[in-house]
């Protein structure tokens, strides 16, 4: 008797906690339409969203296993989240056939033009470049000076990209003509945003923006962190926790603040558009779904397989995206790991208006 009980028991506990499970990733599914300033258990929902999604797959094959209708809980969860499991995998591309008259466009996370080696990376990205086609290129983390390199990295460039803009650590190099240009600072910030106007000719232009959104904090943490115990200040697990938790909770509302001055801009933008950048945030985030707004996520509508950016975090995070409008079709969309920095380079290619 009191084995069929604990058993009992246990089957009920499975059940509480996979209804428990299921309520949470739904609600993550909400997480991008509530700002990180107004509800931060949200963003944080969204954040754990991939986490999530795989233990509802996990649970959704174990009771089906046992062929018991809970599965239905799970399989409600992920339905749920399509919109940002389609942002991370898709199976076919729905990509438009080229149409002889296209751009290419490439953003990259530079991290100072360092690699996994500390080695100087500009040679192979310019290689890399230069193999691919690049029309337009978008940089984050972006440094003038190299150690050890003769000249500057926009000289060694200029033989590609002959129009180039530099603002502050962001810098945006094209094949095309610039006609106009704007650097965008963000409050208390060394993080920033510019955009330019390229003329593709038969008299259109694209205002292309570059951005590079605030980041999470945790590596600064950590590093004060060690910093403190260097001092013979000891610092616990639960310390540690508290701090990243803090801080990434302040730069969350950080990033909010500065999607909203960014897509501020993208609404008043009558040309067609290409955003691009880090976003240091994952497709269930406010950040991203403000930043997209009423354009086109390059993945959704190009892409094809399993897409991450970020080559930390075990390849579980998407950060880096390249967006566009409805008048540019989506033709191609790729991103292809290297050790060049921390983030992998995010290329795609665009049918033009005519």
């Amino acid at each position: 008797m009191g084995k069929l009980a604990l058993f009992k028991f246990a089957y009920f506990l499975s059940i509480v906690l996979t209804f428990v499970l299921a309520v949470v990733t739904v609600l993550g599914s909400f997480a991008g339409n509530v700002s990180p300033r107004l509800n931060m258990f949200m963003t944080m929902i969204g954040l754990a969203l991939p986490v999530l999604l795989i233990v509802n797959a996990v649970v959704l094959v174990y009771w089906a296993i046992r062929r018991k209708f809970w599965f239905l809980l799970p399989m409600l969860a992920l339905l749920a989240n399509y919109h940002f499991i389609s942002a991370t995998i898709q199976l076919v591309s729905d990509g438009e056939e080229p149409d002889g008259y296209m751009l290419k466009v490439m953003t990259l996370n530079a991290r100072n033009f360092v690699d996994d080696n500390q080695d100087d990376s500009v040679d192979e990205i310019k290689r890399f470049i230069e193999d691919e086609n690049i029309n337009v290129v978008c940089f984050q983390e972006y440094r003038d000076f190299v150690s050890g390199r003769p000249e500057r990295v926009s000289k060694f460039l200029e033989t590609i990209f002959p129009y180039q803009t530099i603002s502050g650590s962001v810098a945006a190099f094209s094949k095309f003509p610039i006609k106009k240009r704007d650097y965008i600072t963000f409050r208390e910030s060394n993080n920033c945003a510019q955009w330019i106007d390229i003329e593709v000719g038969r008299g259109k232009e694209v205002r292309v923006f570059n951005v590079h959104m605030q980041t999470t904090g945790v590596n600064s943490v950590l590093r004060h962190a060690a910093k403190m115990e260097q001092k013979g200040i000891a610092v616990d697990n639960g310390q540690r926790v508290t701090m990243v938790s803090n801080r990434m909770g302040y730069e969350y509302i950080r990033r909010a603040e500065q999607a909203d001055i960014i897509s501020d801009i993208v609404k008043e933008t009558r040309t067609p558009m290409i955003l691009c950048g880090d976003f240091n945030d994952t497709p269930s985030s406010y950040t991203y779904k403000c930043l997209k707004g009423r354009m086109k996520d390059g993945f959704k509508s190009a892409g094809k397989g399993y897409m991450y950016t970020y080559r930390g975090a075990k390849g579980l995070m998407r950060i880096d995206y390249i967006f566009h409008s409805e008048e540019l079709g989506g033709v191609n969309y790729y991103s292809k790991n290297y050790n060049w920095s921390d983030h992998n380079p995010v290329v795609m290619e665009l049918n033009l208006p005519d």
